[in-house]
């Protein structure tokens, strides 16, 4: 319970619904929360500010909108929160994620090392739910926020 009461104000979880069912997620935090934390493949030289942690849609949603609408909502709530920059990685050979944020006006960060991980840092848990272990790369993409229009 304590975790939820520190996110409580500081992190943003909003879900997509079609006929009742739940068909997307998108989770953010805000600077506050990330104030004073290192995220586990973040770099401490970029500047971090806003920060999608998981965008999420079921299988017989994807490609029909949910998590582009999803990513424009959390945009426009960090934009009226002030901030200047929505931060988030994703794995290089998503492909469909990258399309998504790339036509969404995001773009990788350059001149910074990539990270590197495993699915999870715990060799069984990866071979049991993961089928093994594999080395991936996370890109850092960011979306500044956009200048009033004049």
């Amino acid at each position: 319970a304590a975790g939820l009461a520190e996110r409580r104000g500081a992190s943003l979880l909003l879900v997509a619904e079609r006929e009742g069912a739940v068909v997307g997620s998108v989770e953010a935090f805000t600077p506050e929360f990330l104030r004073g934390k290192q995220l586990r493949f973040w770099s401490a030289s970029l500047p971090l500010e806003s920060y999608v942690s998981a965008l999420a849609t079921a299988p017989s949603a994807r490609r029909s909108g949910v998590g582009r609408t999803l990513m424009s909502r959390v945009e426009a709530i960090v934009w009226e929160a002030g901030e200047s920059v929505l931060s988030l990685q994703v794995d290089e050979l998503n492909g469909p994620a990258l399309q998504l944020y790339r036509g969404l006006g995001y773009e990788e960060v350059v001149g910074r090392e990539r990270a590197s991980t495993t699915p999870s840092r715990y060799g069984l848990v990866s071979n049991l739910l993961l089928g093994g272990v594999r080395e991936r790369t996370l890109l850092v993409l960011q979306k500044p926020r956009a200048p009033p229009a004049a």
